[in-house]
Formats: structure tokens, C-alpha cells, sequence
């Protein structure tokens, strides 16, 4: 009797010794077909719904990063996604910078829909200087024995990407902590600041008080950044989730991997009701390529693309600009795309996700190196702001410094771009100060080609003229920085 009663007991203490409040947490996740990699939002769903019906608490913290870009968010401005949330059981969305493509009031909105609270520590409203209507500074979860406390801090440069100077930012350690503090004396026991990497690049990370857990939004493969302070990374259209146990003494993290499971039914019909929509008009074949192609992002920020050219080309032809620029951090597809293989309309989408229109403006010679300048004055950062063109080829050396970049600057034929103005084709994001591009001085050609055509609707019209169409890199961008011993 004393020998089985001292089993039941150590049976007992094992589980009590192993039990574990768990947290599910990803980020970076707009995309709605499932991928070759592994991705897929039904997978996950199958994950999520296993991990809640357990005997153990668990919470999902989502990230957020993630109402767009893809097919349905340049129509529908992400309430699809905030459906497909409600069905994957989040239980609050950190909102992050790209939930705020369509403005503010859209978040407003969509908040509305959203069966999960939606939180955001440090921004405001300039209109009200209040937060945005219907997002949380905090927001207080109970996790078994926790009470879990989660905030969410952007970084400044959410008013160079998406929001134009409409948004008050707090970029201060001293704000956080005093939200800690608050949360703190509300009751939490655990805190959770979930951010983005700009922020914590701003931002000292030591000095930043009573957090037990920092949540890094990234497209990486999912890891620990640090210990002390505890900080994990974690998001991208791959196949891991990031599993936290908590603990009284604090949490471990690991990987989820979630190639391997069975799409969850229900979710399954909640993607394809939206994607039956998209699959007649994004399936058409579109053109062959006769020759390989690349849209890698390290190509797209640093370089000239062959896949790159082809979109520049597409929009200089229909606006007749002499020059067409466009950044590269709006083009997404990161792919290699071999000889032969046959684009379709869903390709083009997928690499043109974020919509966007076409302006023409005019600007001087002067303005136009200005403009090229800024493309490469972040370019060793691979930073999204950097210049894909047609009409013009350039020469850059990023040992010099910013603002004296731009060694060499021609037409598209070698002749030399002389004193005069210009007509250059650009995205409305570069208009309206996008990634700190300022063309305030410059004069709008049209607008008329703004209001008709998305940019990815443009590059698909243009390609469908083809039976096959040659990628091709022509010297168009050069760099010619010294390679140091």
C-alpha cells in the first residue's frame, strides 16, 4: 500500500514538475496559399487547435505583419485575414506596421470584425493624440496560474512606410516602462513586449525594465536572440510557429515545425472560400520565359534585376515617362525562376503584392540624381528604399558618403543625361514620402494613369503581349564600390 501510494505521489509530482503554461507566437504570416516550403495557414490552424485542447492553458500571440500583402488585402484592405485569425484562434493581435497599409481608420475598422483584442503600446493618432479607436495600449490575458501582459511597440519609421507623419510615435525606453509598470500594478505576472527589430535597434534593450519576454517580428528562421534579456525572433512564411512554456522561474522556447500535419478542415474552407474567388483570374498564363530569372531580395536592394527590369520596362511603357523608378522593397517574390517556366497572373501578384498605383512627375537633372542618392544612401543595409529603373543606367560606390554615391548617371543608351527636366514614372508610395522619398518640390505630369492600373496589373498586361519574353541584366545598375583585402 505504501509502495503504490508513493507512485501515485511521484507520478503526481513528475506532472506537476513538467506542467507548463504555453504561449503559440508568429508573426509575418499575410500569405493565403499554402507553399512548397511547408506553409500553410490550414496547418497551422490543425497546430493551434491540438495545443488548446489540451489539458494545459495556452494563448496565442500573433505578431501581426500580416493583413497584407497578398491577392485579397489590394481589394478587401485585410478583413479576410482578420476572419481567418478569428477562425485560428488568436487571442490578441500585436499590431504591427503593415496593418497599417490602408490607413488608420482601416485598422479602426477592422478592429470591429476582429474577435480578439488588437493591441499597440506607443502610437497615437495625430488627429486626436489618443490611440487609434478600437486598439489597446495592453491588454491583461489569464494563462493557468499567469496573468499574461502583452504590449506592442513599433518604431519610428512607421511614418516613412506607411503612415506619412499621420502617426505620434514613442520611441523612448522610458515610455515602455512606464506602461510595465502600469501593467504590473494591474495585476500582471508575466509581460510580454512583443516589437519589431527597427525599435529595438533604437531602442537599448537593457534599459528596459520588468519585461519577461521580448517577441522579436521577423521574416527569419525562428531563435533565440538572448538570454538575458530573453528575447526570441520569430515569423515568415515557412513552417514554424515559436512554442513558449512558462514557468513560475521563467520560459523555454522551441520550434514548431508544421510541414508534416494535415490541413485543418474548417480553416481549409474558410481559405478557399476566398481564394475560389482569385483562382480563375490569377491562374492565366501570362508568358514564357525564354531565359532564367531572379527576384531575390538581396538582388532587389543592391543590384540590378533581371526580373526587376522587366517590371520598370512595364511601367515606363505605359506611362511614356523617360524614366521609370521604383523601389525595390516593393517587389516580393524572392524566387529563381528557371528557363521555360511560364508566368501566370498569381506570379506576378505574388511578387507585386502590395498593389500600388503609378504617378509621373516632372524633375529636373539635379533632382533626379538627388532621388538616386537617396535609392543607395541605406544599400548596405539592403534597404527596401533602393532603385530599380528603365531609361537610365547608374553607377554607385557605397564607400563614399551618403549623398556622393552616384558616380555615373546615363541614359538607358550610354548618352549623357543633360541639364533639363524630366518625366519619371513613380509609385504613389514614393508620392506620398514613402521611405522618406520627398518629391514635394516636384510637379505631378498626370494623374490620370494613377486612378486606373495596380502596378502588378500593369506588369501583367505588359507581359501577355509576349508568347515568350528574355530576362535580361544590361549594365543598368553598376556598383563599383571597392572590394576591400
Amino acid at each position: 500500500m505504501i509502495k503504490k501510494l508513493f507512485v501515485v505521489l511521484s507520478m503526481y509530482m513528475f506532472s506537476m514538475m513538467a506542467h507548463a503554461d504555453k504561449i503559440i507566437f508568429t508573426s509575418n504570416v499575410p500569405e493565403l496559399f499554402a507553399q512548397e516550403n511547408g506553409y500553410s495557414l490550414a496547418k497551422m490552424a490543425t497546430v493551434v487547435k491540438r495545443l488548446k485542447s489540451s489539458n494545459e492553458p495556452v494563448l496565442f500571440v500573433h505578431g501581426g505583419d500580416s493583413l497584407s500583402p497578398n491577392p485579397l488585402s489590394v481589394y478587401d484592405k485585410g478583413a479576410h485575414m482578420i476572419s481567418i485569425m478569428n477562425e485560428l484562434g488568436v487571442d490578441v493581435l500585436a499590431v504591427n506596421q503593415r496593418e497599417f497599409k490602408d490607413g488608420i481608420d482601416q485598422v479602426t475598422l477592422l478592429s470591429t470584425q476582429a474577435q480578439f483584442p488588437m493591441v499597440l503600446t506607443n502610437l497615437l493618432d495625430r488627429r486626436s493624440m489618443q490611440p487609434v479607436e478600437g486598439v489597446q495600449p495592453y491588454v491583461l490575458l489569464p494563462l493557468g496560474e499567469h496573468s499574461i501582459a502583452v504590449l506592442m511597440a513599433v518604431s519610428e519609421n512607421i511614418n516613412t512606410t506607411f503612415l506619412f507623419n499621420k502617426a505620434f510615435v514613442y520611441e523612448t525606453v522610458e515610455h515602455i516602462n512606464r506602461w510595465v509598470q502600469q501593467v504590473r500594478s494591474s495585476g500582471a505576472t508575466k509581460v510580454i513586449l512583443v516589437t519589431e527589430r527597427d525599435f529595438l535597434k533604437s531602442v537599448p534593450v537593457h534599459s528596459i525594465e520588468g519585461v519577461d519576454m521580448m517577441m522579436v517580428t521577423q521574416d527569419v528562421e525562428d531563435h533565440q536572440v538572448s538570454s538575458s534579456p530573453w528575447i526570441f525572433a520569430s515569423g515568415g512564411v515557412d513552417d514554424e510557429m515559436t512554442l513558449i512554456d512558462v514557468t513560475k522561474d521563467g520560459q523555454t522556447a522551441s520550434v514548431l515545425h508544421i510541414a508534416e500535419e494535415e490541413p485543418d478542415a474548417a480553416m481549409t474552407q474558410v481559405i478557399e472560400r476566398y481564394t475560389s474567388q482569385l483562382d480563375v483570374v490569377l491562374g492565366q498564363q501570362l508568358t514564357r520565359l525564354s531565359g532564367p530569372m531572379d527576384s531575390q531580395r538581396d538582388t532587389l536592394r543592391s543590384a540590378e534585376s533581371s526580373w526587376g527590369n522587366i517590371v520598370m520596362d512595364a511601367i515606363r511603357q505605359y506611362t511614356h515617362a523617360d524614366f521609370s523608378l521604383i523601389i525595390g522593397g516593393s517587389i516580393r517574390g524572392y524566387r529563381d525562376y528557371e528557363a521555360g517556366y511560364v508566368l501566370t497572373r498569381r506570379d506576378i501578384q505574388r511578387e507585386l503584392p502590395f498593389g500600388g498605383t503609378v504617378y509621373v512627375v516632372r524633375i529636373t537633372k539635379a533632382k533626379l540624381k538627388q532621388v538616386l542618392e537617396h535609392g543607395v544612401s541605406q544599400v548596405e543595409g539592403l534597404d527596401g528604399r533602393f532603385l530599380q529603373v528603365s531609361g537610365l543606367h547608374y553607377k554607385y560606390d557605397a564607400s563614399r558618403p551618403v549623398g556622393q554615391r552616384i558616380v555615373e548617371m546615363l541614359h538607358s543608351n550610354n548618352r549623357e543625361i543633360d541639364e533639363g527636366e524630366y518625366t519619371v514614372a513613380i509609385s504613389d508610395y514614393m508620392l506620398e514620402g514613402g521611405d522618406d522619398y520627398d518629391f514635394s518640390d516636384a510637379t505631378v505630369v498626370s494623374d490620370k494613369v494613377s486612378s486606373q492600373r495596380l502596378i502588378w496589373n500593369i506588369v501583367s498586361d505588359y507581359l501577355e503581349q509576349y508568347d515568350e519574353i528574355q530576362p535580361v541584366i544590361e549594365g543598368r545598375i553598376v556598383n563599383v564600390t571597392p572590394i576591400l583585402p
